[in-house]
């Protein structure tokens, strides 16, 4: 990240984080194997954790590919996460719309400036796997009815038009597609079930063997899976003290993540030895200008807007990087602002 002042950066923003985490690992207390109940209240063959845009992918995924027997457990009354009040943009090459449009794209343009976005501190092999079936990704999505508009675009903070927008509500376009398909598959989701506890065959190492919740009455119960546990809660960006730990200039900054984006699972993983990547790069987006109270959203085409200062002058590239448009924002003299103009309809 940029260095920038604490008491600069507090003027006004929106945070979005979510960290990754390499391994499975348990959200209490380690537990030993003497800790594993003696009968659990269930058995499944995966357990997915999390009910948000990458929860509901993976149970998909895994029940097209032959698994059978899945739960996924949220901690919502609902499901969708995040992803269900996101803007949707889904950065991929795609020769059919980039072809129409004339635009030049391939997986390793994509990799290359997504790692030179994140200054180089990316796992190269993660990133070229990413780029490279992103775009499978996509035609996986629309083979179970998801729309995207024909055109592509640069959203803003991205570095190439290889946006794709939904076609209907933006990301809860996603979650509209994935809960059907996870009914048709019959993947059990269980609202109001906060997980608690996972269990695993030793202390600080072996497999992770399921885990404890609270359901919607508040009863304690256990889930045993034969093959897997995925954790997909990864998001932090409504708990200002997690955010505050890896950046202390985000405590204080307002969020659009939903509420129930706190990261609960990590801080325990962490305990145990879960190693974790990239805590400290949260996104940021320009928030209200001093003495504002209503946030312009940023997440559209980046192309419709211009940032000018108080002197009516641009002061930054509408197309650059978040941090950097971020930095750019912060960096005008306090109690001055900024506006966002419209450039055409």
């Amino acid at each position: 990240m940029s260095k920038l002042s604490r008491r600069s950066f507090l003027g006004g923003a929106a945070t979005s984080a979510a960290g990754l985490l390499t391994s499975i690992a348990l959200p209490s207390a380690a537990h030993a194997s003497d800790d594993i109940p003696a009968k659990w209240d269930q058995t499944v063959d995966l357990l997915v954790i999390g009910a948000g845009g990458a929860g509901l992918a993976t149970a998909v995924s895994a029940a097209q590919n032959g698994v059978k027997n899945i739960l996924i457990l949220e901690k919502m009354p609902f499901v969708g996460g995040n992803t269900s009040v996101s803007g949707g943009g889904f950065n991929s090459v795609d020769p059919v719309r980039q072809g129409k449009q004339k635009i030049k794209d391939s997986p390793e343009l994509h990799a290359e400036q997504t790692l030179g976005g994140g200054d180089g501190r990316g796992n190269p092999e993660l990133v070229k796997t990413m780029t490279a079936n992103s775009y499978d990704a996509v035609k996986w999505l629309q083979d179970m009815g998801m729309k995207f508009k024909d055109d592509v675009y640069q959203i803003y903070g991205g570095l190439y038009p290889r946006c794709h927008a939904p076609f209907g509500s933006l990301g809860s376009d996603y979650i509209k597609v994935l809960k059907p398909q996870c009914d048709k598959e019959g993947v059990q989701i269980l609202t109001n079930s906060r997980v608690v506890r996972l269990f695993r065959e030793k202390q600080l190492s072996g497999k992770v063997l399921g885990a404890e919740y609270v359901d919607k009455d508040g009863n304690h119960k256990t889930v045993k899976a034969n093959r897997a546990v995925v954790v997909a809660t990864g998001g932090f960006g409504a708990n200002p003290e997690m955010r505050a730990k890896y950046d202390p200039r985000m405590r204080n900054l307002t969020t659009t993540n939903l509420p129930c984006s706190t990261g609960d699972l990590i801080p325990l993983m962490q305990d145990i030895g879960a190693d974790t990547v990239g805590m400290d790069f949260i996104q940021c987006n320009p928030g209200c200008p001093p003495g504002r109270k209503q946030r312009i959203i940023l997440h559209l085409y980046a192309k419709n807007f211009i940032l000018v200062g108080p002197d009516g002058k641009r002061f930054i590239r509408e197309d650059e990087r978040r941090d950097n448009i971020r930095d750019a924002v912060l960096g005008l003299p306090k109690q001055t602002g900024y506006a966002i103009v419209r450039a055409y309809a």
